[in-house]
């Protein structure tokens, strides 16, 4: 693992912000690779490397890219594989392929609000049930949350901005679930 000292210029670029964060050779090697387009492509998802097969993965769906980025930072810190998408289909369509552990969706996407892909999400499959947690900024209410849970299905509720002990919780809630 190495520290970055901007190896990952085009990630730093796009946080705006100097981050401590470290990458190993081949995820070094893959960043040289990239190009502009790559680079500044909104909706390009993000996907784990074959050396994440083993670890636990999370689904992020998030439209606004640097809050986007800075989850798939705390995430990795976890040891937990982010997957990401930004629009509703995209998350549909990753969330029924891959089939992550956790799902963390913002509440208000373009085309499709968070809370119907996790009712979508939920009728995927009988047998695949995700930990399934909504992040919001705008619907702040215990009416939401309790109207998140009864009719869509969601099983955990985040207020943004979203701290790094917000995440930290969710997985653990997310893992206790299920043991």
């Amino acid at each position: 693992m190495f520290a970055c000292s901007c190896n990952h210029l085009a990630h730093c670029v796009e946080m705006a912000a100097t981050l401590e964060h470290y990458y190993t050779e081949s995820e070094r090697k893959e960043v040289a690779t990239m190009s502009v387009a790559e680079i500044t492509d909104t909706a390009l998802p993000y996907h784990p490397t074959d050396t994440d097969a083993t670890l636990p993965t999370v689904l992020i769906v998030e439209d606004e890219r640097k809050l986007r980025w800075s989850l798939i930072e705390q995430f990795r810190a976890l040891h937990i594989a982010p997957f990401t998408a930004s629009s509703g289909y995209e998350a549909l369509r990753i969330a029924s392929e891959s089939r992550p552990d956790l799902i963390l969706l913002d509440g208000l996407l373009p085309e499709m609000h968070g809370f119907e892909i996790a009712r979508f999400i939920r009728h995927i499959d009988a047998d695949y049930r995700p930990h399934i947690a909504i992040m919001t900024a705008i619907y702040k209410h215990t009416r939401y949350q309790n109207e998140a849970k009864l009719q869509y299905g969601i099983d955990d509720y985040l207020i943004k901005p979203l701290l790094p002990h917000s995440i930290a919780g969710l997985v653990r809630r997310a893992q206790a679930a299920t043991k």
